[in-house]
């Protein structure tokens, strides 16, 4: 049984450190902005709208939800009824270093923070991967690495400020 007694940032804290990948609460609480699994993805919320219930009312209004899968951008949507209760996966973002791109499309990832190397990142297929690639052999680069769901990908990159 889920109690919501508590504030949302309490519950989802407490999760974390019990090694959770995700935590749950009430569809009424969920905002435009906000990260919730949609078809076995997790997705960030873009959309959500009310629509009539069940053929008599039935279970008050319906939800419907729209959001973008974080790893692959595709539009994912979703109906539920109001009084559900849904899945908010722990979503973070760190920034590395670029290191090298190997001709198997790895990464060499630096944490400039820690010091520490990663070297099992894959650089992304279409259009990101391939920008990645060309503006690496000219330019030093900032690589996001989303994590959700033990799943971690490339999501995005910039430039690293003071490049001449």
């Amino acid at each position: 049984k889920l109690v919501f007694d508590r504030p949302e940032e309490e519950i989802a804290a407490e999760e974390k450190r019990k090694g959770n990948d995700c935590y749950w609460k009430p569809l009424s609480w969920l905002k435009v902005g906000d990260f919730m699994k949609i078809g076995q993805r997790a997705c960030q919320v873009t959309e959500i709208t009310t629509g009539k219930g069940g053929k008599h009312g039935k279970l008050g209004y319906n939800k419907c939800i729209a959001g973008h899968d974080v790893f692959t951008g595709e539009k994912r949507e979703t109906s539920l009824y109001e009084c559900y209760n849904v899945e908010i996966p722990f979503v973070e973002s760190k920034v590395y270093l670029l290191i090298n791109v190997t001709f198997e499309n790895i990464c060499t990832l630096l944490d400039e923070e820690t010091g520490d190397q990663k070297d099992n990142m894959r650089l992304p297929e279409g259009p990101l991967g391939q920008e990645i690639r060309e503006s690496f052999n000219s330019e030093d680069l900032v690589i996001t690495v989303t994590t959700a769901y033990r799943e971690a990908a490339i999501t995005k990159f910039r430039r690293k400020e003071g490049n001449a």
